[in-house]
């Protein structure tokens, strides 16, 4: 699914994409290949695979970025990473998670126990290439990302921000939705307090897409929904969070 000129949805529970346990994953047309943005959670990746066949005649070159470890992003990333012979590049928190297929890091062990996910998902070692650090841009297929280190939603998450298609735009993972929705959810790891911190980080940066893991995105006024969110936790409230209301996962 297109969304501008260098940003693909090819993979998506809520758009039908691929696995109803998926979150959106990203595919990026950079200078020097395909930036996959997550890997989903590895159910339904004939389906992902043949999304980005369709909209991209050459995956000869490309790289796979995890923005966390959680098992809607990153039990697909064996798989994805054997299939299309890319390197995968995570955070250093998460490096380990993933090299050592470690499944009560990654929160599959206890949401798998609530019901949340099958009782078959799991999450498969994985070699990782190299990592990325906080707010230390780096190359990847010729696009400069800046990851910038938000806690919160879980400890390793990250979210990304580029220059693509004219406009500065902000990859926010599950940490920031559309509408100032906050990614809060009852697992180890996730803490308001991570949130408290690390959020006003994103103010100011002149967002204009807005790219979520889950739920809506925009392709301008994205930095109005950021701060919306750093607003009520200035204000002493709590935000709405992800699961709420009308977003459904």
């Amino acid at each position: 699914m297109r969304i501008s000129d260098s940003i693909y949805v090819v993979g998506s529970g809520q758009f039908g994409l691929s696995s109803r346990y998926d979150c959106h994953i990203y595919a990026l047309r950079a200078p020097h290949g395909i930036v996959l943005l997550d890997a989903g959670s590895g159910l339904k990746q004939d389906w992902v695979l043949a999304n980005l066949h369709a909209e991209f005649a050459d995956l000869s070159r490309g790289a796979i970025v995890l923005t966390h470890a959680h098992p809607d992003h990153v039990c697909g990333l064996p798989q994805l990473a054997a299939s299309l012979g890319w390197p995968v590049i995570t955070s250093t928190q998460a490096r380990r998670t993933v090299e050592t297929g470690d499944e009560d890091a990654c929160g599959l062990t206890a949401t798998r126990a609530m019901g949340g996910y099958p009782p078959d998902l799991r999450l498969l070692p994985c070699p990782v290439e190299s990592t990325y650090t906080d707010q230390v841009p780096f190359d990847v297929c010729g696009l400069t990302l800046r990851p910038i280190h938000v806690r919160g939603h879980s400890p390793d998450s990250h979210v990304f921000l580029c220059d693509l298609d004219g406009r500065r735009t902000m990859f926010s993972a599950d940490v920031v939705f559309y509408g100032g929705v906050l990614g809060l959810i009852n697992v180890e790891g996730s803490e308001l307090s991570g949130y408290r911190s690390d959020l006003p980080n994103l103010a100011g940066l002149g967002v204009e897409a807005l790219m979520p893991a889950h739920g809506m995105f925009t392709l301008r006024f994205g930095q109005r929904h950021i701060d919306t969110a750093i607003a009520q936790l200035n204000k002493g409230f709590t935000p709405r969070m992800v699961g709420q209301g009308d977003l459904i996962l």
